[in-house]
């Protein structure tokens, strides 16, 4: 009987020993990697901008995870491409921003469970007379417990040279044609005239060139 129990008693160290081995990765801190947190940022802007007018941009940042809130510090970045210039920055009390006149650093201790947002970021700009006609406004976020992401905004400006066709020919319209009219032009132009009113045998003949494109 006694050889027995100390048998028993083996065989329950052993399987803790193996239960130990096989619950220790979780109970050091190992995540397995579909759940930790995934954020997502999103950067858009409704209205016109309109150069040496004012625009906003907004910022949504997500927890794009199934499983996992974030964890720590969220860091959100914007650094503001040339023609523009911080006008203000509406932020919820969570956001803590720290603003420059060509940027903004935003950061977010709350913790967002998943598939939840953080509140909107809203950033007015000032826009330069003679800022570009196209740019882009990249943002990006990082922290959380996620991998950094990123998000662009192409915007297309109005205003100045800006208008009818987008600055391309220093604010006039162009040429209405899109077409090259090399040869054309000059071929409906060179006709011989053979009518004259005033001497019916005469033979009138005109002749250009003309060059157009």
């Amino acid at each position: 009987m006694t050889l027995m129990r100390r048998l028993g008693r083996k065989l329950i160290s052993l399987a803790t020993v193996f239960g130990a081995g096989v619950v220790l990765p979780l109970m050091t801190g190992a995540t397995p990697a579909h759940a930790a947190p995934q954020l997502d940022v999103t950067k858009f802007h409704s209205e016109e901008f309109v150069r040496g007018g004012t625009a906003t941009y907004r910022f949504q940042v997500t927890n794009r995870s199934s499983l996992d809130p974030t964890t720590g510090t969220v860091t959100l970045t914007d650094t503001l491409p040339e023609g523009l210039t911080v006008n203000n920055t509406l932020a919820h009390a969570s956001w803590d921003c720290d603003v420059t006149t060509a940027s903004i650093t935003c950061t977010n201790d709350t913790v967002v469970q998943p598939f939840q947002s953080y509140p909107i970021i809203e950033l007015v700009v000032q826009i330069a007379e003679d800022a570009p006609c196209t740019l882009t406004n990249s943002v990006t976020v990082s922290g959380g417990g996620s991998p950094a992401v990123s998000s662009s905004d192409v915007t297309t400006l109005s205003g100045g040279d800006c208008d009818n066709g987008n600055g391309n020919g220093g604010g006039g319209l162009g040429s209405i044609l899109p077409i090259n009219l090399d040869g054309i032009i000059p071929f409906f132009n060179n006709i011989t005239l053979n009518k004259n009113e005033d001497s019916p045998d005469a033979r009138n003949t005109t002749r250009q060139t003309l060059d157009a494109s």
